[in-house]
């Protein structure tokens, strides 16, 4: 694991092994250059939790941590050890969970922690099952919309997916959007509202940009929409889930497809058997500034240390690059402990601090950023968008699976001009970061959440929804089509 400050805040790693560091979700398109709204910041700072004191706060000894395992969850536990875990759980939510304000605080923590005790007593006879106690707390903890936090082995976080109808094409003209199999007919309305709400950008096989009928949305079936035609007629069409499934690879690999550059990167994390192919992903990264174009293949990218994205695009673009946002760190014991065992269940060791000899814990590492002014929080950290100019055409290829610090890849290459993605919208976690994990004590139920909270000058949180494409194409398809929309535009075709 690599601990170092991202801004003024260190990064951790979650628990499954990768780093993350603080990440600014951002819609479709980048920010323009310029100074942060003082309006922003403020409403930043009213979503950081108000510490006025710490004596309820759990003792760090009692945050243990490792990791699960077969037979590791009890069967069965008592009324008893279940209520004394939900007083234990949301003890470390106030002082361990940077997203507790942002998801209502007291008064949304204290509700669901009374709905749970109420299931708890709802129950019959003197014990709960394990199974049973978890998916208790998962639905009362359903309003978290969060990546990085999870409860029992799920994740608190509803998947925004793309339904759509890539067979539909259609192309805009004026205003209106023709269909091509019967270019007199553009649609008039869907479900009632402007059609271009309903139109998708995607490029055909032979690299041309069409409109496809599609919408982003958290169901769990398919939909349907009533589609009105401009000679009058109407119709109901299904839009269909567009499917992601994950894409295998190597830490790196540099292609060429009919001459284009192809760099193909599924893994960030710095590890014996990694680090050197990443160092090669960063030193090849100037040389591929200098191409006509370039096509970077992040599908399923799990993510790992940030260092090698922000390295990648500024030898890339010659440029340092940021998006405007603002992150905050929780420096409670709380927090401290949680990330120590995220870095204990790794073997890892942290930095020393500063130019001090030897290595440094946690704690020390909370402690260098201690805001006086807030108690319990680092001091607030604000970046301005800087964005810098790029003549490589560089196309980038997304799907569900990007993750973490594949997203800051992502999120790091929309402040470069002349960058197209092309795929499916990321898988959205990067509301929080430097994720420590717990143990409750008697069903050794695991908790897992971020210490950090990072968000952009909007104050929205994407997680679930993540960063849209430009062009939106099924994964499985992105690749030959990024290839064919380069030479078209090469070509001047396009």
């Amino acid at each position: 694991m690599i601990i170092r400050r991202a801004r003024a805040v260190l990064a951790a790693a979650v628990i499954c092994g990768y780093l993350l560091m603080p990440v600014m979700p951002r819609g479709v398109a980048a920010a323009e250059s310029g100074t942060l709204k003082p309006e922003a910041r403020e409403g930043f700072e009213q979503l950081l939790y108000s510490y006025d004191a710490f004596w309820d706060e759990p003792y760090p000894a009692s945050l243990s941590y490792s990791k699960p395992g077969s037979g590791s969850v009890p069967w069965i536990v008592s009324k008893d050890e279940a209520r004394h875990d939900v007083d234990f759980l949301f003890g470390v939510l106030r002082y361990g969970y940077a997203g507790y304000r942002f998801f209502g605080g007291d008064e949304a923590f204290l509700a669901a922690k009374e709905g749970i005790l109420a299931d708890i007593d709802a129950i019959r006879g003197a014990n709960v099952m394990s199974s049973q106690f978890a998916a208790i707390l998962q639905r009362r903890l359903g309003f978290i919309q969060d990546g990085h936090f999870s409860i029992a082995g799920r994740t608190m976080c509803r998947k925004y997916q793309l339904f759509a109808r890539f067979d539909m094409e259609f192309d805009e003209r004026d205003g209106r959007f023709y269909a091509r199999r019967t270019p007199d007919l553009w649609a008039v309305s869907v479900e009632g509202e402007d059609p271009a709400r309903w139109m998708k950008p995607s490029i055909d096989s032979d690299g041309r940009v069409f409109y496809c009928l599609g919408a982003v949305s958290d169901s769990d079936r398919d939909i349907c929409v009533e589609f009105e035609w401009s000679d009058g007629s109407s119709e109901f069409i299904w839009l269909n889930v567009v499917d992601s499934a994950i894409v295998g690879g190597p830490v790196y690999q540099l292609n060429h497809v009919e001459g284009i550059p192809v760099v193909v990167t599924r893994f960030l994390m710095p590890l014996p058997d990694t680090v050197e192919r990443l160092d090669v992903l960063v030193r090849d990264a100037a040389e591929l500034g200098e191409a006509a174009a370039v096509i970077l293949d992040l599908r399923s990218n799990e993510g790992g240390s940030d260092w090698y994205p922000e390295e990648w695009v500024k030898r890339f673009s010659g440029a340092d690059v940021c998006s405007a946002g603002f992150d905050a760190q929780l420096v409670t014991s709380t927090a401290a402990k949680m990330l120590q065992n995220t870095a204990s269940s790794l073997g890892a060791e942290l930095p020393a601090i500063d130019d001090s000899a030897g290595s440094a814990d946690v704690q020390s590492w909370l402690a260098g950023m201690a805001d006086p002014d807030r108690p319990g929080w680092g001091r607030v950290s604000a970046a301005e968008s800087v964005r810098a100019e790029n003549d490589t055409l560089l196309a980038v290829l997304i799907d569900s699976y990007v993750y973490s610090a594949g997203e800051s890849f992502v999120g790091l290459l929309r402040q470069l001009d002349n960058v197209v993605f092309v795929g499916i919208n990321t898988y959205g976690a990067t509301f929080t970061g430097n994720v420590g994990a717990c143990l409750l004590p008697n069903s050794r139920l695991e908790l897992s959440c971020g210490s950090l909270i990072s968000l952009g000058e909007d104050l929205y949180n994407y997680d679930g929804r993540g960063y849209m494409p430009d062009f939106w194409v099924r994964p499985d398809e992105a690749l030959e089509r990024a290839v064919k929309y380069i030479q078209a535009v090469l070509s001047g075709s396009q």
